[in-house]
């Protein structure tokens, strides 16, 4: 015996007399943004701004009856789908003057991060006003909200495109800055090698006649100055032997 089925809760105003038809069509969630015509009445799914790190989106519904009066989650109707889409906007130009101030690769990385689902929803909500145009003809109103999502979806996704642009040129200068300080440490280290190779033989010649020999080779100033010359001479040829040929 089959049971009785359960009925699925919407999440539409239960005030609002949108036929069965349109209900029937929404599950337990809002879903995906769209447009839904039935019985000559249009309801559009729309979603609200994203905030960061949200998962879940928080529907907005429309509603237009077959008198072809609006109703909407927020008071008012189509002026509540007005402060929708100019919600959408002053998120935009706030992100935009982040964008202006960015200067590191982690601003522009938090931007990125704000800025894509935002650039998603705008573009479902555009998506959504368009097929509501394209099913209510009669309402001349739904083409001026319609260019004005057209309008946000494409300040978004021209602030994204500004901010990974600013992003790969944040990364190349910090990528160009390592470089010439690793070839200035490189140059450093060259003139050590060679004030090093320089030395050496001076040196170890010194260390050797340092030692308690008692030559008498070190007594007589003319061998002081031929062991100095030599050591100098070892230098210079050592020199020469360790720097690279260009």
């Amino acid at each position: 015996m089959l049971g009785t089925p359960k009925l699925v809760a919407s999440p539409l105003p239960k005030l609002w007399a949108i036929p069965e038809s349109i209900r029937s069509r929404l599950g337990r969630e809002a879903g995906p943004q769209r447009a839904i015509f039935e019985e000559e009445q249009l309801l559009l799914v729309l979603h609200q701004p994203p905030l960061p790190d949200q998962h879940e989106r928080i529907p907005a519904f429309f509603w237009r009856n077959a008198e072809g009066e609006w109703k909407g989650t927020e008071s008012g109707g189509l002026s509540a789908l007005q402060n929708l889409l100019e919600t959408y906007e002053k998120k935009i130009l706030d992100l935009e003057a982040r964008e202006a101030k960015a200067t590191k690769a982690q601003h522009y990385h938090d931007l990125l991060e704000e800025l894509a689902p935002l650039l998603r929803a705008s573009r479902g909500l555009h998506r959504a006003i368009q097929q509501g145009r394209e099913l209510v003809k009669v309402d001349r109103e739904l083409i001026s909200l319609r260019d004005q999502a057209a309008a946000i979806e494409r300040s978004a996704d021209l602030l994204l495109q500004d901010a990974q642009f600013g992003l790969n040129f944040t990364v190349a200068r910090q990528s160009e800055a390592q470089a010439e300080a690793a070839h200035q440490m490189s140059r450093t280290g060259h003139r050590l090698n060679i004030i090093a190779a320089l030395f050496l033989p001076l040196t170890a010649i010194a260390s050797i006649f340092g030692m308690e020999i008692h030559s008498g080779i070190k007594d007589t100033p003319a061998n002081f100055v031929l062991i100095l010359l030599a050591g100098v001479a070892l230098g210079v040829v050592t020199t020469l032997l360790v720097t690279p040929k260009k």
